[in-house]
């Protein structure tokens, strides 16, 4: 059900012929305007469920009980019985509506027919709206369920990654939870996503203090769950040595604790190029595998490392003793795979001669390693062989399993006798998928490029054109839903470059994809607005600037609902903190916002009137939201209540972001909003005395990570105590770091 359909049902509806309307009502009797202001949100939150509106014509008020099948009908039918009764008004189970009414005609469309109809008894009207009460208490207490079970799991896994994208707590929390209440994953599943959860918020605490994490080290894992596992413990155990620059502190760290507490998680780097991954396997090779000069080299040439990341990892490896060449031969990769050290194997195996014995190898290191990198390695050794070895090896009874495996995760053919032909990168992924052709395993070597692909090869080899040419082909419904789904594994990959600039016009595009959706979660919409942030950062002509935020007023008029209202105030703020090359059109967007204001103002949040009014300060509007205000039930500061206004009373509020504008504003407003509290901000490049001082004893520190260095980042939080928290904020304006601030402060019970 689109918000387009939503949209034109409302419109029909209310219309012309329906003398009730919000405004109306508002105006005659505010207590049912409330009530029937509940029953559309309802309807915009779950539109694939059953619902009842009230229309009034001619003075005579009929009910319309809307459903979209002849299940629901019927379960509507009984539960209006139940709920409402024949003591009460006169049921219709076939109203006689009409497609020229467009009224009737709205109904129809949305309901395609199935519709039921009661006119109630003069004077019951409040004991029908009674009844109509608990019978929506019911549905909002069951339909998550139901809708998970209704909703195929693509689309289910789908909005799970674009929260996770979105850096949304709140978000991720509840893809999560419909996910694990479909029953449509297995256990082991529902906690790999839960890692890949945790770790996306960095909450990497609590990844090691999973029940399951003893579990997780000792399965066959995702490249994507054993990446965001070692950043765990590498944030936990090993960055302290790599802020104070401690190379041989780090590398004893290493041997004498971190082996010993998790030795399954360093049997391979599943071809995992972060730098976090990177570091921890230099030392683990130095430490296990010091007379294998190749591994580091391998190491040392990974392009995805910033200049700080580059300077440890080559202190570390300066720690081994050099090693002269050697010959090496089938025995050195057989014991090396007997002791555990799969990729030291693969490096080994890869530069023997073309036998079946080595085949044979490389399949048992690409089974234990599970990377693109390392299955293709093996794919193309098997199909080098002569027809007659080659058939004899995959048919074999020790290999014919591990093929299949292979054959299975790169091609999605599970005995495929044809040199597979796998993705690289992105580009050939989306060449994959634009080709006329099947590409039935598109989604799982989307999520393993995440980790697994170099995002500086990307740059420099002009990735992003090259997508921007397969977009720019014709494609089917298919192709395009498919494209769709791979975005948030797209974005996730380019959140690891610290410089979005090269991958503007990409962004761009798929910033328009997301727009062209019809129906949009509330986690598609704050990844628009990070898309936005980021673009508009970069500066746009005003051709693009006006037509960028006309998308935007036009898709807000499609979403308009008290769950965007947060986006939609950081959308705003974005346009605020960047000069603007067209000024009416961010002013036309604060109109927007000012009549979603006024049409849910009885849902609306302090801080969020509070923000509102700081934004339209800004463009000379405060008078149109005091006027606003002036008709809720809402006024004042954003923490009216005393004991709430010194909640952060003598506490040390700290602000990392490099966009310095969304840091100023946001100190300005928690100043202004809380008694007592202090505000430092930062925005070093790099490591430096005062950021560490302020890691070290600020009582929080809120650390805007669309907008951050990642070397900063992780420089904060090996400096900050372990009972100190560190709030995450998803976007880059100021929005969203008093969002992250108030939602901290709401869970721990200092705001109510």
């Amino acid at each position: 059900m689109t918000s387009v359909e939503i949209g034109r049902l409302l419109d029909g509806f209310f219309g012309p012929g329906n003398e009730l309307t919000l405004g109306t009502l508002e105006i005659e009797s505010p207590q049912l305007a409330t009530w029937l202001d509940g029953r559309i949100v309802q309807l915009r939150e779950d539109p694939a469920g059953t619902h009842v509106l009230p229309r009034r014509h001619n003075g005579t008020t009929t009910w319309y009980g809307l459903a979209h099948s002849p299940r629901q009908i019927r379960a509507l039918e009984q539960e209006l019985d139940s709920f409402v009764g024949s003591a009460y008004g006169a049921v219709n189970y076939q109203p006689d509506l009409d497609m020229v009414d467009p009224f009737d005609k709205a109904v129809l469309q949305f309901t395609g027919g199935h519709v039921i109809t009661f006119e109630v008894f003069p004077g019951e009207q409040a004991q029908v709206r009674r009844g109509l009460d608990l019978l929506a208490g019911l549905q909002r207490a069951r339909p998550a369920r139901e809708l998970a079970r209704s909703r195929p799991l693509g689309r289910l896994l789908r909005e799970f990654e674009m929260a996770v994208a979105s850096g949304d707590e709140g978000l991720s929390a509840a893809a999560l939870d419909e996910i694990e209440h479909s029953g449509l994953l297995s256990t082991q599943n529902i906690v790999f996503l839960r890692v890949r959860r945790l770790g996306g918020l960095r909450r990497f605490h609590a990844v090691l203090a999973l029940p399951e994490f003893r579990t997780l080290l000792a399965i066959d894992r995702p490249s994507r769950v054993t990446s965001e596992l070692v950043s765990a413990v590498y944030a936990s155990e090993l960055s302290s040595y790599e802020a104070a620059n401690d190379a041989q502190g780090a590398l004893r760290h290493f041997q004498d604790v971190v082996l010993r507490r998790y030795p399954a998680l360093y049997k391979s780097r599943h071809g995992i190029l972060t730098p976090d991954a990177v570091k921890s396997f230099m030392l683990h090779a130095v430490a296990v595998s010091p007379n294998e000069p190749g591994l580091r080299e391998q190491l040392l040439a990974t392009p995805d490392l910033s200049e700080s990341d580059q300077e440890f990892v080559s202190a570390v490896a300066a720690l081994a003793s050099p090693a002269p060449p050697e010959r090496r031969a089938h025995a050195d990769a057989a014991k090396a795979l007997r002791l555990d050290q799969f990729d030291a194997g693969l490096l080994i195996a890869r530069g023997l001669p073309a036998t079946v014995e080595r085949a044979e190898l490389l399949i048992r290191c690409a089974v234990e390693i599970d990377s693109l990198e390392a299955l293709t390695v093996a794919a193309t050794a098997v199909a080098d062989l002569p027809p007659p070895l080659r058939d004899g090896l995959t048919s074999s009874r020790w290999y014919s399993g591990p093929w299949a495996q292979i054959c299975a995760s790169l091609s999605g053919a599970a005995n495929s006798i044809v040199q597979p032909d796998p993705p690289t990168s992105w580009a050939t992924w989306f060449e994959h998928a634009v080709a006329d052709r099947p590409f039935v395993n598109a989604i799982p070597v989307a999520e393993r490029g995440v980790v697994e692909w170099s995002i500086e090869a990307f740059t420099t080899a002009g990735e992003a054109a090259s997508i921007r040419r397969s977009l720019n082909h014709a494609m089917s419904p298919e192709t395009l839903r498919l494209i769709k789904d791979a975005l948030p594994h797209l974005l996730q990959f380019l959140d690891r470059s610290d410089d979005p600039a090269p991958h503007r016009e990409l962004l761009d595009d798929v910033a328009l994809l997301l727009l062209s959706e019809d129906t949009l979660s509330a986690a598609d919409v704050q990844v628009v607005v990070n898309i936005s942030a980021t673009l508009i950062a970069s500066g746009l002509s005003i051709a693009r600037y006006s037509q960028f935020v006309g998308d935007f007023h036009e898709l807000w008029e499609r979403i308009d609902s008290p769950s965007h209202l947060d986006a939609g105030l950081e959308m705003l703020d974005v346009l605020l903190l960047f000069p603007s090359p067209d000024p009416a059109a961010r002013a036309f967007l604060l109109q927007g916002l000012l009549v979603s204001f006024q049409r849910w103002r009885r849902r609306i949040r302090p801080d969020q009137w509070a923000l509102l009014s700081d934004l339209a300060d800004e463009l000379g509007a405060h008078d149109a939201v005091s006027a606003l205000r002036d008709g809720s039930e809402i006024d004042g500061t954003p923490t009216d209540d005393p004991a709430q206004q010194t909640a952060l009373a003598g506490k040390t509020v700290a602000i990392y972001t490099l966009t310095e504008p969304a840091a100023l504003r946001a100190r300005d407003f928690i100043t202004k909003s809380f008694a007592g509290v202090h505000v430092e901000l930062s925005h070093d490049h790099v490591a430096s005395e005062r950021l560490r001082s302020l890691a070290r004893t600020s009582d929080l520190f809120v650390v805007a990570t669309r907008s951050a260095k990642h070397a900063a980042t992780t420089f904060i939080e090996a400096q900050r105590p372990d009972t100190s928290p560190i709030l995450y904020s998803p976007g880059k304006g100021s929005a969203s770091i008093i969002r992250t601030l108030y939602g901290y402060l709401s869970r721990t019970g200092a705001l109510r």
